[in-house]
């Protein structure tokens, strides 16, 4: 009797097994079949806080040499984050407890130098920079030594490393007069050896984004132009949409808006219809910002198993909002920068049993200090 139960356990145990393996394998098929989400510009938004399962804060040691203003283009190695900061070309290096470890510029006219950091991303241990007024881009080692620097037959805002080469997004310019292309590769020379999502109708826009349109997603890259309302997945050299959001009557670049749109700042402001979407994306969720005005920025949390989304408001009181800069995810939680002045009212607000700080953090020190902070934010499951 006692063999015929364990026996009977076992059968259990990998007929559990075998279905929770099948559950997952078909949430892996579902996560790369193309998806469209009906995004409900009316929604009432939600208080960020009541989707928050727990935070884990990081100060940012702050010294003469590393005042920061802003945190936004944040990229690990093993043992260092590094992120540009300021309107000065500054590229500072921390560790992964949030002490400094150096910064450097190379802002100028010469050899190896940069006039703007347009597109910033770091592999391995190189550290790249594209600079679209000058139609370069060029790589330094961790420690700010200048290693190499190409120049474009193009203009592009972003670039990312792919395939033993460069991917670029040409987000404000054409690259062929009759058929033209958003998505370029290259190889190691900034030889165009393919082409992808050729376009109609070229938008001119004279706004950027600080936003990479490149993400790395698991092996393969992400592409997401802010004026696209469509996400693409990079993987052997070819895009392929992933999915698209869907904003109705409230999209402003329709083809005919495209066809016959001469002044484009003007329609954006007379019209008060979604022109712009920055998109963070991981296997779970995605984080969605986007814009119906040149100042107004509006925030949508999804669930990319379920489709479920949240309108998100991330106020701090009634008039004002806290100045969360989203970053990115990371090892399924939301890396964010937030002002040091905002974060004892953030831990107020959000309660203090959902917030731990990482080793070498206080709030007391947080409190001295002008840097901000970065944030890991972990939410919870939608009901």
């Amino acid at each position: 009797m006692r063999k015929v139960t364990i026996f009977s356990l076992l059968l259990l145990s990998l007929w559990s097994c075998a279905k929770k393996a099948a559950v997952n394998e078909k949430a892996a098929m579902d996560l790369g079949a193309f998806k469209t989400f009906k995004i409900d510009t009316e929604a009432k938004p939600v208080s960020i806080f009541e989707l928050i399962e727990e935070v884990e804060i990081m100060r940012l040691e702050e010294t003469d040499e590393s005042l920061l203003s802003h945190v936004q283009q944040v990229y690990s190695t093993e043992e260092r984050i590094v992120f540009p900061s300021g309107n000065d070309g500054s590229i500072y290096s921390y560790t992964k407890n949030g002490e400094f470890i150096n910064k450097f510029s190379h802002v100028g006219n010469g050899p190896g130098e940069y006039e703007f950091i347009w597109s910033f991303w770091v592999d391995g241990d190189r550290i790249f920079v594209s600079d679209i007024n000058r139609r370069s881009l060029l790589s330094y080692d961790l420690e700010g030594e200048h290693l190499k620097s190409w120049r474009l037959p193009f203009y592009a805002k972003s670039f990312f490393t792919y395939d033993k080469g460069f991917v670029a997004g040409l987000d404000y310019t054409a690259f062929q007069d009759t058929l033209q292309f958003n998505v370029l590769f290259l190889n190691e020379s900034m030889e165009v050896k393919k082409m992808a999502n050729p376009y109609l109708y070229p938008l001119t826009l004279y706004v950027g984004s600080s936003v990479n349109s490149f993400q790395p997603y698991g092996k393969n890259l992400i592409y997401h132009g802010f004026k696209s309302d469509s996400v693409f997945l990079i993987e052997n050299n070819k895009t392929r949409a992933l999915f698209k959001f869907d904003f109705g009557e409230e999209w402003l670049w329709t083809e005919e808006t495209l066809k016959n749109a001469t002044n484009t700042t003007d329609l954006i402001r007379q019209t008060n219809l979604v022109w712009w979407v920055d998109s963070y994306i991981s296997e779970e969720w995605i984080y969605l910002s986007y814009k119906t005005s040149l100042k107004d920025v509006f925030t949508v949390l999804i669930d990319r198993n379920s489709g479920a989304q949240k309108a998100v408001k991330v106020n701090k009181n009634a008039a004002t909002k806290y100045a969360m800069t989203p970053i990115k995810w990371e090892e399924g939680r939301f890396m964010v920068g937030l002002q040091s002045p905002d974060v004892r009212a953030f831990i107020n607000d959000l309660g203090e049993e959902k917030v731990r700080f990482r080793q070498g953090t206080t709030l007391e020190e947080i409190e001295s200090s002008e840097n901000p902070v970065l944030m890991w934010v972990k939410f919870k499951d939608f009901e």
